[in-house]
């Protein structure tokens, strides 16, 4: 059979050998190579937190490694400061629920006297301004409200703002000292008249009749509205024991203030009136009455200002002599010096007593 093709091969118009060819045989270097897989940073780590195939190879074989207990194992930075954090949050919770604690104890007693580490019923607790340190003690280790503990941490707080109270004293003594004059004209003619004897001799008849004595009186009461300023620098100093100016002219009350101070200018009036009985009632009165501006301050209202008051010296009726007693006293050793020693005196005097009065109604103060 002759060939058409002119002895040439056959190949279609693209260039291909139409005829079937023989399947070539693959080499063994042909074959596709596998590829190691890539390196996966989340993979296996070991204890100290490096891969453990670090190449990502697929024959690699860690070697077996001793396991180790958390106390054994070195522990590193991050889990040190973590610890202590917790710690510190821990012992945070643990203060709060010390705190709390001690809150829930302070509820006031169903009575209308107080009892011991109880404060008084019907008082309401005073909230410490900001920035206060209040002296918190767990329940059952509050520190006993003594005479002593008062005296200590009365002339500690005068200390603490010794020219702020020695300033307001003279300041407050002296306006005291005019009302006082400013209220007794006849007091006033015996010292311009004082080389007269005649008129020395009048104007102290003057002085002794009713009208006299009453204005004398309120004069006392204007008084105690001008000491009111120190009662309110010493219940300041138990909320954050450095005083300021401001402190002493932050008044609560004012009309329970206006009503004491008609109390003291009554007793006044009484003791010039009766000399012996009238002068026991005024003692007697004001030692019971002793807490009662600080309880005005806080807040109370005056009526329960005054049985809270009360309630509060019988109850701690030791202490409230005490104090009594020692102030009597010290003011008696100031009369040397003309009455300045109450400048030091009656601030710190102050500052005892209204420590006490904070302890006996429960309320915390500062260290």
């Amino acid at each position: 059979m002759s060939n058409t093709y002119g002895g040439r091969n056959p190949r279609d118009p693209y260039g291909q050998d139409p005829r079937p060819q023989p399947h070539p045989r693959p080499r063994p270097e042909d074959a596709p190579q596998q590829a190691d897989p890539p390196f996966d940073p989340n993979g296996q780590l070991d204890p100290y937190g490096r891969p453990v195939n670090p190449y990502g190879r697929t024959d690699y074989q860690p070697l077996p490694q001793r396991p180790q207990t958390q106390a054994q194992r070195q522990l590193e930075p991050w889990e040190i400061q973590q610890r202590e954090i917790q710690q510190q949050q821990l012992q945070q919770w643990e203060q709060q629920q010390q705190l709390q604690q001690w809150e829930a104890q302070q509820a006031y007693t169903p009575s209308g006297l107080p009892q011991a580490e109880a404060p008084q019923a019907g008082l309401p607790r005073y909230a410490p301004e900001t920035g206060a340190l209040p002296e918190h003690h767990p329940a059952g280790n509050e520190p006993p409200a003594t005479v002593g503990s008062a005296w200590r941490w009365g002339w500690s707080a005068f200390g603490s703002s010794w020219a702020t109270w020695v300033f307001m004293s003279l300041l407050l003594g002296v306006a005291q000292l005019a009302a006082v004059l400013l209220f007794s004209p006849s007091t006033v003619d015996g010292i311009v008249n004082a080389a007269d004897p005649a008129a020395v001799d009048a104007a102290q008849a003057a002085g002794q009749t009713l009208s006299a004595r009453a204005l004398a009186a309120a004069g006392t009461g204007v008084g105690f509205l001008l000491q009111a300023l120190l009662y309110a620098g010493a219940l300041a100093a138990t909320r954050r024991r450095t005083v300021a100016i401001r402190d002493f002219f932050a008044l609560r009350g004012f009309g329970g203030l206006l009503g004491y101070a008609l109390i003291t200018g009554a007793l006044g009036f009484a003791s010039a009136v009766v000399p012996v009985a009238g002068w026991l009632v005024q003692v007697v009165c004001t030692l019971l009455l002793l807490p009662v501006p600080f309880l005005i301050l806080k807040g109370v209202g005056f009526g329960r200002a005054l049985v809270g008051g009360v309630g509060l010296v019988l109850s701690h009726l030791g202490s409230a002599l005490a104090v009594f007693a020692i102030f009597a006293g010290l003011a008696l050793a100031s009369i040397p010096t003309c009455g300045l020693g109450l400048v030091v005196v009656a601030p710190a005097m102050l500052l005892v007593g209204a420590y006490l009065v904070q302890r006996w109604t429960g309320e915390p103060v500062h260290a």
